[in-house]
């Protein structure tokens, strides 16, 4: 039975003809009551609802409107309808409380902000008034004068070398965003030497200013693009942001070498608190007010073991300067976040696809004791995952645990102890099958904030270490870093420095999620590089990563949704025109589509063997699918199974169990369901329910990064068949 798509289009237009009324939920998870803290959510819509975002207005919980900045972030791809917007915000909240804001159509006059933003630009500076502060930021030399801060510098110590972004003067600087409620400065350029030639990283410095506050958030993401050579670096001996006190500050210092003490990493002293998230997480990390009033924040300590800065490697900190001395740490350290329901992200909009929501009313009956012990499977996974972090370990001497400025968010798969070997050292997880998206999923799902902020944490470091930055080969700059990466950036097993060669570890959903969700603008950056990748390298190596079809799949179908651009759907055609002429063994085809590949006749009509790598490879071309309306793909898709089904190497029809690694069985469920749609043949489906019954049964719980991101990343669009909206989607067209 083909899917409903009269009922999701007659559903859809009788949605889009309602007005719209979204409840944005802050939980406030720090115990400190939030005044007016400045928040960015992201919000989709459904296709067809709205057109003009000067129509929407925002609602406090005593249903007043309240002043609010919506922007448009992308449109549906058909009738260019708003997909999602994001809305500015100053947001209040209870102590360990709640707070319901609502996003609405309405004709009542939108309420200007208490205070007036003023932002005058010149070629050289940009002054900022927010009503209560003043500022102004240069394209040159220091990048901030700020009240009792002046002369604000980032500083970086190499090889017994000072170099400051002061130093370079071939910096530019851009009003990047500008609101009545919100400015944010962009200023690039390099951490230059004394000579002003001679420079030490990259950086981008972000400057963000909110009408009627008193601080200003600084992120500051430094860059290695110096390298003739991927195994080059910089030797990071010391960074740090330097001002001038002009108030009263009694000289001290902090310094944090090691995880512990857990520290929060917020200062005060001449009459301004200077913040830093993630303090001690990014350990090691310094504060310190000199005698006359020099204040260092240290984001790398002179007095720390030098760290060498690999070509292609990023980092980013997160600052907030409060200029009126106000105790902002929670501001850092627990953020609020302002979030739809889990029906609006998935049912309500579609704006996710075939996802649903975890509750009774979207599943039905039968299967909704099924889908509550998949969700505790996956919520058991990732908190073994996370409490792995502190658990560490002892190599050479030393201790190690997944925090750090290059490891936080990310976590240790194993270690090789033999330097005999090659790839001797700590292998990273390097956010292997995009686990931040995982739990992004989960999040949109379930609504659970846990997932959420785990996937926030994940995902900063797969936008700075786990992405390749720079490579000497420009059509492979934004290639994904392999997994598991050796120190993070060497392949596993050889210990080359080298990126990923195909795209068997591409991984760049989370940064679109994270950026649709929260506005980061360094993810949405990192998500354009990554995916100017995957439109200039040629890396669907099919017989030995069929796993390449998904993850192209999934980077090029995402950025043509959320970058409207016509490179990606013309590169995803070609993924699909690649696949199916390797599955006709159509040699000349595939040779004048990708000479890059060898066609091995023994995989005519399937993919290749691992049949576990079938469900990336799958999902991806069920998306794809969906998206293209090709309608020879599912006939496809089902000679792929087929060839799986026909290899004794590879299914056990007496067992009915997938030989080739079981435990990933639940990675085909949601393309063997879409086979079993499309074609109407209930065997594709018996499969399909089978193993994600008897994996979620068993639920074994894993504390691996790498195996929580097999297991969960697709298995969750699976659910959505056993939804009431999937009611003849399936074979057989079951009734609730």
């Amino acid at each position: 039975m083909q899917y409903p798509a009269l009922f999701l289009f007659l559903g859809g237009c009788l949605l889009a003809a309602q007005p719209i009324d979204i409840p944005l939920t802050i939980d406030e998870p720090a115990g400190v009551a939030r005044s007016a803290e400045p928040v960015t959510a992201g919000v989709p819509l459904p296709k067809g609802a709205l057109r003009d975002a000067a129509t929407l207005r925002l609602f406090d919980p005593d249903g007043k409107a309240v002043p609010a900045h919506f922007r448009p972030v992308n449109f549906w791809g058909d009738d260019r309808s708003i997909q999602w917007v994001h809305v500015d915000f100053f947001a209040n909240a209870p102590a360990g409380g709640r707070a319901v804001y609502r996003v609405r159509t309405s004709t009542v006059p939108a309420p200007a902000p208490s205070a007036t933003l003023a932002v005058e630009a010149s070629p050289d500076a940009v002054r900022v008034n927010t009503g209560t502060v003043t500022f102004t930021a240069h394209r040159n030399g220091p990048f901030l004068d700020a009240g009792a801060l002046r002369g604000a510098d980032f500083l970086l110590r190499s090889d017994e070398r000072i170099y400051k972004a002061s130093q370079w003067e071939r910096s530019s600087l851009i009003v990047e965003e500008q609101s009545p409620l919100r400015v944010v400065l962009k200023r690039t350029g390099s951490h230059g030497w004394v000579d002003r030639e001679d420079r030490a990283l990259d950086y981008v410095l972000r400057i963000v200013a909110y009408a009627g506050q008193s601080h200003v958030r600084l992120i500051h993401s430094f860059v290695n693009r110096q390298g003739r050579e991927m195994s080059d670096f910089v030797r990071l001996d010391g960074l740090w942001l330097q001002a001038r006190l002009t108030g009263a500050a009694q000289p001290f210092a902090v310094e944090q070498l090691g995880a512990e003490p857990r520290r929060t990493g917020w200062f005060e002293a001449g009459g301004i608190g200077v913040g830093l998230r993630w303090f001690w997480q990014l350990y090691p990390k310094g504060f310190a007010v000199q005698p006359g009033g020099l204040m260092r924040l240290a984001l790398f300590p002179e007095t720390a073991r030098p760290q060498n800065i690999y070509t292609g490697v990023a980092k980013t900190h997160e600052i907030l300067l409060s200029l009126d001395g106000r105790n902002l740490s929670a501001h850092l350290d627990d953020p609020v976040y302002a979030v739809a329901p889990p029906k609006w992200y998935t049912r309500d909009t579609k704006a996710l696809g075939r996802l649903v929501e975890s509750s009774p009313e979207a599943i039905l009956p039968k299967y909704w004791p099924l889908v509550q012990r998949y969700d505790r499977w996956l919520a058991d996974s990732r908190d073994a995952v996370l409490k792995k972090r502190d658990s560490g370990f002892t190599f050479q001497g030393r201790r190690y645990d997944e925090y750090g400025m290059l490891n936080f968010g990310d976590a240790m798969h194993k270690l090789i102890a033999d330097d005999a070997k090659p790839d001797y050292g700590i292998h990273w997880e390097t956010e292997y099958y995009d686990f931040p998206h995982a739990l992004f999923l989960h999040f949109f799902r379930t609504g659970d904030m846990k997932s959420f902020r785990m996937a926030i944490e994940a995902a900063a470091h797969l936008a700075d270490v786990d992405i390749s930055h720079y490579e000497i080969d420009p059509t492979r700059h934004g290639a994904a870093r392999t997994g598991p990466g050796l120190n993070h950036w060497t392949r596993y097993s050889n210990g080359v420095f080298i990126s990923s060669t195909s795209w068997a570890f591409y991984k760049n959903e989370s940064l679109f999620d994270r950026w649709l969700l929260t506005g980061d603008l360094w993810s949405r950056d990192v998500a354009r590089l990554s995916s100017g990748f995957g439109t200039e390298y040629n890396g669907l190596d099919l017989h030995s990563n069929t796993r390449s079809i998904g993850h192209g799949l999934f980077a090029m179908l995402k950025a043509w949704e959320v970058f409207g651009e016509k490179k990606y759907l013309d590169r995803v055609h070609w993924i699909v025109d690649c696949v199916q002429a390797w599955q006709d063994g159509n040699v000349q085809e595939l040779a004048r589509l990708n000479p890059r590949v060898v066609w091995d006749p023994v995989f005519k009509g399937g993919y290749s063997h691992q049949s576990w790598m079938y469900g990336i490879a799958l999902e991806g071309m069920a998306q794809a699918s969906q998206a293209l309306g090709r309608p020879e793909m599912p006939g496809y898709m089902r000679r792929a199974a087929d060839w799986i089904f026909a290899n004794p190497r590879e299914w056990d029809p007496a067992r009915r169990r997938f030989r080739n690694a079981p435990v990933h069985s639940v990675m085909l469920t949601p393309g063997l369901a879409y086979i079993a749609e499309t074609s109407g043949e209930k065997k594709y489906w018996d499969v399909a329910l089978e193993s994600f019954e008897w994996q979620t049964q068993e639920a074994k719980v894993t504390d691996r990064l790498k195996l929580f991101a097999q297991l969960f990343r697709n298995s969750q669009r699976f659910p959505w068949y056993l939804s009431v909206e999937a009611n003849g989607a399936r074979h057989g067209g079951e009734r609730p």
